[in-house]
């Protein structure tokens, strides 16, 4: 069995978060609370570790503005399937206060549908490292998120993208819904800011 390495943040604007990570890299980060699993599986780690370290570093550059800090992190991707794969690259290559809808990455990849992305996005073990949260339906609803649609708005808009609306019916704005008539093509605009 491969050990893992556990570092509690306990304090992040979208709060408490739990670091895992094996011999490989960062492999799962997990909002507040205890992440399941058998604790006797997860060795506590502190911030010499030489993964959960940078990633507790990573993670305050971006809550403190930093467009990209976790391009050089390793992370530990076993057990996903080579679409899972794809997809996750594919987040990673979303820019900061930029989002794109299901069906802009499932045209991306050239293939999967709209719902079989959603699934792999579900499925990302390394949430805001992997930025899933700026993937949302292609009427511009959120969508769904595994730390919660609060957290979720808060992320997006900490990089600048405007959320209106109620949070269960929150839509973002995008620069195009400010021009004159309506935009054929994607939600993959830059957000306007």
């Amino acid at each position: 069995m491969i050990p893992f390495h556990r570092l509690d943040v306990p304090a992040t604007p979208v709060g408490p978060l739990i670091l895992i990570a094996s011999e490989r890299g960062l492999w799962h980060l997990h909002f507040g609370g205890d992440p399941g699993g058998d604790p006797k599986d997860h060795r506590e780690g502190d911030r010499s570790h030489p993964i959960l370290g940078p990633a507790a570093q990573a993670l305050e550059a971006y809550f403190g503005g930093a467009s990209d800090p976790f391009h050089d992190l390793p992370l530990d991707l076993h057990g996903r399937t080579s679409f899972q794969l794809q997809v996750l690259r594919a987040l990673q290559r979303i820019p900061r206060g930029s989002v794109r809808s299901y069906g802009d990455l499932a045209e991306e990849l050239g293939r999967g549908s709209p719902r079989a992305v959603g699934q792999a996005v579900g499925a990302n073990p390394i949430p805001i490292v992997i930025p899933c949260h700026r993937v949302v339906a292609r009427d511009r609803r959120l969508g769904g998120f595994s730390g919660g649609l609060d957290r979720k708005v808060l992320l997006l808009e900490r990089e600048g993208v405007q959320v209106e609306g109620h949070v269960f019916r929150s839509r973002i704005r995008i620069e195009s819904d400010r021009e004159p008539g309506p935009r054929k093509g994607s939600v993959s605009a830059r957000a306007s800011g």
